[in-house]
């Protein structure tokens, strides 16, 4: 991801008053859950659904899942019938305790902007009462100062309806909200919405317009704290706080 690295130094650490969190693949590791799951509930039922095709619905519009469902019949039915209203079920038997869901940094992210006293908001495609019991299963008691979900009548990503309303909700320009999102239609979103963005890589593997739309990349939520951290104490130096 050498383009994208060539691109980090566009982003200005100092200039950041609030971020905007993606939930799946990016605060919890749901994704791996599904390209474990969709295929074990595809065998169950008598068809053929591989890792591919449970890789390839991610992130995916509704023309390409449609095609998606002529190549691998069944789809919809396993995804539609059991996967998705059965969620919250398989979240529970796969990350049992508090915590082990957390993609790294998580905890760690989330508790330093709380102490430096930067509002942050989730702004996810899931239901709310998802979005809600897997904040409460995280490795601490989570404080976002909002939380909004694509089922609630904003325009899915890629447009940047979701960030731009979380960005009114935290009173916050979006040209000082930062976006952390692991999906395409995400880092897309976030651009044309004229938002800072860091992707941290998940399963998706970016081609070549996706990295067109990368400003930046690090590896972990961990990461973003300490290039957030560094920026903020070399600026109280320079105050002479």
């Amino acid at each position: 991801m050498d383009e994208c690295r060539q691109t980090a130094a566009s982003l200005d650490a100092s200039q950041i008053q609030a971020v905007i969190f993606d939930m799946d693949g990016l605060m919890f590791d749901t994704e791996s859950m599904f390209l474990k799951v969709l295929p074990e509930i595809g065998i169950a039922n008598g068809f053929d659904l591989p890792p591919a095709a449970a890789r390839a619905m991610m992130g995916c519009d509704s023309r390409k899942a449609v095609e998606l469902e002529d190549r691998y019949p069944g789809l919809d039915q396993c995804l539609n019938g059991e996967y998705t209203p059965n969620r919250l079920k398989y979240f529970f038997e796969m990350f049992p305790a508090p915590g082990s869901a957390d993609k790294p940094g998580l905890g760690e992210l989330t508790a330093w902007l709380e102490e430096a006293k930067i509002p942050y908001a989730v702004a996810s495609s899931s239901t709310r009462s998802d979005i809600m019991a897997f904040l409460g299963h995280a490795s601490r008691t989570l404080h976002p100062a909002a939380v909004l979900s694509g089922k609630e009548g904003f325009k899915s990503k890629p447009d940047p309806d979701i960030f731009l309303a979380a960005a009114m909700e935290l009173g916050c320009d979006p040209a000082h909200a930062l976006v952390l999102e692991d999906s395409a239609h995400g880092v897309k979103a976030a651009k044309d919405g004229g938002f800072p963005c860091i992707w941290i890589p998940d399963v998706v593997q970016p081609d070549e317009e996706m990295k067109q739309n990368i400003q930046m990349e690090l590896p972990d939520l961990a990461a973003v704290k300490d290039w957030l951290k560094a920026a903020r104490d070399n600026r109280q130096e320079k105050e002479g706080k």
